[in-house]
């Protein structure tokens, strides 16, 4: 049985699933987002949310083409992105800034945490790159929700026991 060499350009079966597993986990994020969105009256909380999406949009963009070029399809996105814009959304009452910026928060850091791994199992120094960027752009990210909330009062004190 001979062996064919590998291709140094082509991903790995981990590297492979791992991102169609980050671009089914950003898919189920953008939803959320758009739900925040709606739902979210602070106009600092908007911009973030619009931010999130943004990063998300980006990394699954960069993802799906690393996909598309070792002949995997990208998992469906399974909302309507129609446009975002804040001046015409008005916030409603089923979900307040404070819950969203919770959950937000949560999510930041997943996506943080999901290519810090994806970026200590990549093999292609390229993919390592693209990770890295992504990594900071999550942490900045999540820095500025830190701050809005803080600034807000959405961040609730340690008990004092």
């Amino acid at each position: 049985m001979k062996m064919s060499k590998r291709n140094i350009d082509s991903l790995r079966f981990k590297e492979v699933f791992t991102i169609w597993k980050q671009l089914g986990v950003n898919n189920g994020y953008i939803a959320t987002n758009h739900f925040f969105f709606k739902y979210a009256v602070n106009r600092d909380l908007k911009f973030i949310i619009l931010e999130f999406i943004q990063c998300l949009k980006e990394e699954n963009k960069q993802l799906e083409k690393l996909l598309k070029e070792n002949g995997v399809l990208a998992p469906p996105l399974s909302i309507d992105q129609g446009n975002l814009q804040i001046a015409k959304m008005r916030g409603k009452v089923a979900i307040n800034d404070s819950e969203i910026s919770a959950i937000l928060s949560m999510n930041i850091a997943s996506s943080l945490i999901s290519v810090s791994q994806a970026m200590d199992m990549s093999f292609e120094s390229s993919l390592t790159t693209k990770y890295s960027v992504f990594h900071m752009k999550y942490a900045i990210l999540g820095a500025k929700l830190i701050e809005l909330s803080n600034k807000k009062g959405w961040l609730l004190s340690p008990s004092s026991t």
